[in-house]
């Protein structure tokens, strides 16, 4: 398992009864969540995308160490990025870094959370991932599109032409402006 192989490499579970399942041992797919720390470039948590309560934390020296796992890592789905300042000015330094992660990570992530955890949105928000995880993208609206071939109405939104593409609006049911 995931969490026995952190732990012989030298991670420890952090909270009382972590990764002990609930039940039956054979049976149950019930898991009680695992905080594992520190996870090291060693353990296959550190690599390998896991879908169980596990929440792996890796420390790491420098931002750089950071942008660094992200390009190089396989999978995209989310990441969370956790700041705190007392310097509430949106021109702050740690506002600077924040943005400067959020950029990076825009084309490598799917889901990007500030201060929360990874988890679903509602189903009115797209749910996509990059690279190996979470192909396509999930919601209502969203997955309808995935069944759908999509169709562009271009014009130039000026004189006259903006005119008739105001009439058209009232009666076409395709024609919505974005």
């Amino acid at each position: 398992s995931l969490i026995q192989d952190a732990v012989s490499k030298g991670a420890r579970v952090m909270n009382k009864n972590g990764g002990m399942i609930i039940g039956n041992q054979d049976e149950s797919t019930l898991m009680v969540p695992a905080i594992l720390y520190p996870v090291t470039p060693n353990c296959r948590l550190y690599t390998e995308e896991q879908f169980g309560p596990i929440i792996p934390i890796a420390p790491y020296d420098s931002l750089a160490e950071v942008i660094t796992y992200a390009k190089d890592g396989k999978y995209g789905q989310q990441v969370s990025i956790f700041t705190s300042t007392s310097d509430h000015s949106h021109h702050s330094e740690e506002s600077k870094i924040v943005a400067d992660l959020i950029d990076r990570f825009s084309t490598v992530f799917g889901k990007i959370n500030i201060n929360s955890q990874c988890g679903r949105s509602p189903d009115t928000a797209p749910f996509s991932g990059r690279r190996s995880s979470a192909m396509g993208v999930m919601s209502v609206s969203h997955a309808l599109s995935e069944f759908s071939i999509p169709t562009l109405v271009s014009y130039k939104d000026a004189g006259m032409t903006r005119n008739v593409i105001e009439g058209v609006e009232v009666h076409s049911n395709f024609l919505t402006t974005l």
